[in-house]
């Protein structure tokens, strides 16, 4: 029998249908339920199955720019349109009303002479950032304003916001950033490097794929992988290598993870110190306890480690001069990196 999550309503067609299609299981008629499987995913509903029949649960709706699709599937893309302006500026919001607003007007504020748009993706926050977002909507044609209304993963929520990009350039911020000057020039002048796949402003280098460690030096130069407040790459890359791995629920080795799909198409990850940037201390709420923030951590590195942890030919060469040294226990524990990683 069909049950249903506890406050939710599910109206009775959609539970007939789902009833029907578990009578469909029962007789094995497999490829009439998978039909009917698809009818109600369509239909906004995320099926899952277990002994006593499918459970339902409702996906969440999204909005943009006043425009309610039931679900995220239903979304239109735009990762196969050509170019629209130079930059995308992606920025996700959570219950970050001060910080993101902070953030947004420093872009349109040395934003005056680059071709941009500006795509919030405003993960379910309670803080009224949606009230501002679509009240500086109607001042400012160059923003566009997406709204889930229930809170989603981190990569997901990323994902929503890239497949609405149609800049030569993605930029994606972390809410906390304050643009102090023009980065636009600097950032689309590297880029042009064809051998330049993916930037950011915090480096990471590791000697064996396990152990992390911030890059250090002063210089702008080649890491093994880039993460947190600042990253820009060409958009042609999510058509080459893929969106972000919507498995990262959390944003701990979600950016590495991406950067590690872009190198592995043949460039290289660069990080840049001298940007016009300002890193505020985040100021995020977290629903979950430290325990549990542990854990999805560890659960990240795990997936991290499945997907690299043997691609030794994506380390720096093995006579580099950098020692960053490590920690040396060698066991692998996710939970042991301490860095900062991109909000969601």
């Amino acid at each position: 029998m069909t049950t249903q999550p506890y406050r939710h309503s599910i109206p009775a067609d959609i539970l007939a249908l789902s009833h029907e299609r578990d009578m469909l299981r029962r007789r094995g008629q497999y490829d009439r339920a998978d039909a009917l499987k698809r009818q109600l995913e369509d239909a906004g509903y995320l099926v899952k199955d277990n002994p006593h029949g499918a459970h339902l649960v409702i996906l969440p709706s999204i909005t943009i720019d006043g425009k309610q699709y039931r679900t995220a599937r239903q979304l239109p893309s735009f990762l196969n349109e050509v170019d629209r302006c130079t930059f995308s500026i992606n920025i996700l919001a959570q219950n970050t009303h001060d910080q993101t607003r902070r953030c947004i007007e420093s872009v349109l504020r040395f934003a005056d002479n680059a071709d941009i748009e500006i795509i919030l993706v405003d993960n379910s926050s309670k803080d009224g950032i949606d009230l501002w977002a679509e009240m500086t909507r109607y001042q400012e044609p160059r923003l566009h304003v997406i709204r889930t209304s229930r809170i989603v993963g981190a990569a997901e929520a990323r994902n929503i916001g890239l497949k609405q990009s149609r800049g030569h350039y993605i930029l994606l911020l972390d809410s906390s950033t304050e643009l102090s000057g023009d980065i636009f020039t600097p950032l689309a002048t590297l880029l042009e490097d064809s051998a330049i796949g993916i930037i950011g402003t915090h480096g990471l280098h590791t000697d064996d794929l396990r152990h992390f460690e911030e890059s250090t030096s002063e210089q702008n130069g080649e890491v093994v992988a880039v993460d947190g407040p600042c990253i820009a790459f060409q958009r042609k890359f999510l058509r080459d290598v893929g969106l972000f791995d919507e498995g990262y629920r959390t944003p701990a080795y979600m950016d590495i993870d991406f950067t590690f799909a872009i190198r592995d198409s043949g460039t290289d990850a660069h990080v840049v110190y001298n940007l016009p940037l300002i890193c505020h201390p985040t100021s995020r709420e977290s629903n979950s306890s430290e325990s549990e923030q542990a854990r999805q951590n560890k659960r990240n590195f795990y997936r991290f480690l499945e997907k690299w942890g043997d691609r030794e030919d994506l380390l720096p060469a093995p006579n580099d001069d950098d020692d960053d040294g490590g920690d040396g226990d060698g066991d692998g524990d996710g939970d042991e990196q301490e860095q900062e990683h991109a909000d969601a």
